[in-house]
């Protein structure tokens, strides 16, 4: 096996709950560039599910449901426990050790019930509203969203130091920015043909522009907030990028579709 073939299957391994073969120990030194294209199995996931929640259901809520049901079952779990977990620990008026412990309590508290049921219930009107309305944008933000989301969570890494010397973020370090842009901008090809079908040229140069843009804000607005709260970031600011990454281009999608 090669070292890129490593290298990917290794990503793909941490961030995936569909198992693939490792012959030897994992390699996560590019795992910066590999994330945004281990996006592209969870909008495969996501387009399969919303297809079969098409055929189904037809448009509306229940095939925005299978489809969420196919992308977090196969990938986004890890991240959705990331942002919950995050939630909590938001919720904690104490100072940072508190903070910390609560960011580490495998039990759920009321801020991840609320936050949690707002995030899944936002996630699931935004798809089936471009499931309903989008045409041929739907299925473009259903491919974008993931592949922005995991480049957002790579970015972050550069505006905040992890503050523990284990688990996932010590694990990853600082990934260099300029190689999860060019994953990024591979990764965003499908999104990028498939707005510029739905939208023309301009459609697609602003597709890959606002994703890009949407993954730094997000990066930069949890990266803030874990380093000022938390001291720096943790496997479950990675977590909650991704998920809050996907979230924000879902939500500028509809808007685009909406007008």
């Amino acid at each position: 096996m090669s070292s890129h073939a490593h290298g990917f299957l290794s990503t793909w391994s941490l961030i995936s709950r569909i198992p693939v073969p490792l012959k030897k120990e994992p390699d996560f030194a590019a795992a910066g560039f590999w994330m945004p294209i281990v996006g592209l199995g969870a909008s495969a996931a996501a387009c399969l599910g919303a297809w079969l929640g098409l055929l189904a259901f037809g448009p509306g809520l229940l095939a925005a449901l299978v489809s969420i049901a196919a992308q977090y079952s196969t990938f986004n779990l890890f991240h959705l426990d990331g942002l919950l977990d995050t939630a909590d620990a938001a919720g904690v008026s104490g100072d940072l050790a508190k903070r910390r412990e609560v960011l580490k309590d495998p039990r759920l508290g009321s801020y991840a019930l609320l936050y949690g049921f707002l995030f899944l219930a936002s996630r699931l009107a935004a798809t089936s509203a471009l499931l309903t309305h989008g045409a041929t944008a739907a299925w473009a933000a259903l491919a974008l969203a993931p592949v922005s989301g995991r480049f957002s969570s790579v970015l972050l890494t550069a505006f905040t130091e992890p503050y523990g010397h284990g688990g996932l973020a010590a694990l990853l370090g600082r990934p260099a920015p300029i190689k999860a842009t060019i994953g990024y901008a591979i990764a965003s090809a499908p999104a990028v043909l498939l707005f510029g079908i739905a939208f023309g040229p301009i459609g697609a140069i602003a597709s890959v522009l606002v994703g890009g843009t949407s993954a730094i804000i997000t990066a930069a607005v949890v990266g803030h907030w874990y380093g000022k709260h938390l001291g720096g970031y943790s496997g479950d600011a990675l977590g909650a990028t991704v998920e809050l990454g996907e979230l924000l281009i879902l939500v500028i999608s509809v808007a685009i579709v909406s007008r």
